[in-house]
């Protein structure tokens, strides 16, 4: 539901978001953790304290003179005040940025709880996949007959592109390359449990009918989120998504065939090439080419900024705030930059250096860790974590190049499916099985 308000970006639904995953994550809480689960847990909670602890005290008077903003030094002088300094350039942190902290903790949280038990996390991914293709075909349905709004609202920007329930085409772009994803995921499952040494075998079986069906109903499914993603018109997102997939695909052929690491490399930079070509040879990408120039000229003046302040940045959720001072007598007016279009480069400006590069490696632990487990595991239980492995990568690539994973529409589904897959990463057929009451005979993940 949380992509349904327009993306969940006003404070009021944040804070709904915030109380409703508090409430489940206390419902979860006395969910049974194994050693490795509990260690990756202990782990992310520690990349939020540090996040967290950063950021009090950054609006913290401590009187750190070559660390403080000298806009509270100015303000002093001006107004004749006696403001303590702080590093922030704000007195305290805004309230979007703490509702956005919470909830993205509390929405890993469930994902990891829920996780713990292989039953849950086949519902969740089941009802993820159901829920990003009725946004599809919501968006694909707005498109053609009210083109013009969103769901009752009449759209201001971004006029003719699918952007389902979201303001930003970007997101919504991101949104439907995940359900490609996972749809796409869920199909090979199906075809590979339907194949058989002859056609006649395949038509004479009954149960092999349901299977065709299926087979059928989750291709369309990934047809239609795939042209919804076209349809976006967003270059970053098609080009995330298309990464998401190759990685999807390497880490089934690698897990099914057992290819060496050489092969691997090679099948990926294979891939890589031609989707490569071929990208650059549709749409947007053709006409416009990757990234635009005023985006440059926006991350070379945060380059900057985090060059004045590289090690606790100007404060959580102040890129807004300090943006307009960092604007140079060349760069256009026009238009209001409230994000950085890079959430690490935002983050490093904000956060500073040490913290942006700890969330840097957080995030490539959780494609290590997922990419593993799903070369490591059964078929069953491959196939949905490298779906989630496939939309992590999705969500980083596309996070240096926009901002989608700051909009709670699409990082609380993002944060759970995160969570989930970390603990099923670390899942064993012991625990699956303590947490049923039954022996540990067979371990297998099915998302269906």
């Amino acid at each position: 539901m949380a992509p349904f308000f327009f993306g969940s970006v006003d404070l009021v639904w944040v804070v709904c978001w915030t109380i409703a995953l508090a409430i489940a994550a206390g419902c979860g809480a006395g969910f049974e953790l194994n050693v490795q689960q509990t260690l990756i847990f202990r782990g992310a909670l520690g990349v939020f304290l540090c996040y967290a602890v950063v950021s009090a005290i950054q609006i913290l008077p401590l009187g750190l003179n070559n660390l403080n903003d000298p806009s509270w030094h100015r303000l002093n002088e001006l107004l004749e005040l006696s403001v303590g300094p702080r590093i922030s350039s704000r007195e305290k942190i805004p309230d979007i940025a703490i509702g956005h902290f919470f909830t993205f903790v509390l929405a890993f949280t469930n994902g990891f709880l829920l996780g713990t038990s292989r039953e849950n996390s086949a519902t969740l991914i089941k009802v993820a996949r159901i829920s990003i293709l009725a946004y599809a075909g919501y968006g694909l349905f707005a498109l053609v007959f009210t083109p013009t709004t969103t769901l009752w609202a009449t759209k201001s920007a971004y006029l003719g592109s699918f952007t389902t329930t979201f303001i930003n085409h970007n997101t919504a772009g991101t949104l439907v390359g995940s359900g490609l994803i996972l749809w796409a995921s869920s199909a090979v499952s199906s075809w590979e449990a339907i194949r058989t040494s002859s056609v006649r075998l395949l038509l004479l079986n009954p149960a092999n009918e349901k299977l065709s069906f299926d087979v059928l109903f989750k291709t369309v499914g990934a047809l239609v989120c795939f042209f919804a993603l076209l349809s976006s018109g967003s270059r970053g997102a098609l080009i995330s998504s298309c990464a998401g997939l190759l990685t999807l695909a390497l880490l089934i052929v690698g897990g099914r065939d057992k290819v060496s690491r050489k092969g691997l490399f090679f099948l990926a930079l294979t891939g890589a090439v031609a989707l490569m070509g071929w990208l650059l040879q549709i749409g947007r990408i053709a006409s416009q080419g990757l990234v635009d120039e005023q985006r440059w000229s926006v991350y070379e003046l945060c380059l900057q900024s985090v060059q004045r302040r590289p090690w606790f940045g100007s404060g959580a959720g102040t890129f807004e705030d300090i943006f307009p001072s960092l604007r140079s007598p060349t760069f256009p007016s026009s238009g209001v930059w409230d994000h950085a279009h890079s959430t690490i480069l935002e983050i490093a400006v904000e956060m500073g250096i040490p913290v942006a590069v700890i969330i840097a490696l957080a995030a490539l632990a959780t494609v290590f860790l997922l990419s593993r487990a799903a070369m490591q595991q059964s078929k069953s239980v491959a196939a949905p974590l490298a779906a989630i492995a496939g939309v992590a990568v999705l969500s980083y690539v596309h996070s240096l190049v926009d901002f989608s994973l700051q909009i709670p529409g699409y990082f609380i589904p993002f944060g759970i499916l995160m969570g989930l897959g970390l603990a099923r990463a670390a899942s064993s057929p012991i625990s699956d099985a303590r947490r049923r009451g039954q022996s540990p005979n067979a371990f297998a993940f099915n998302p269906d």
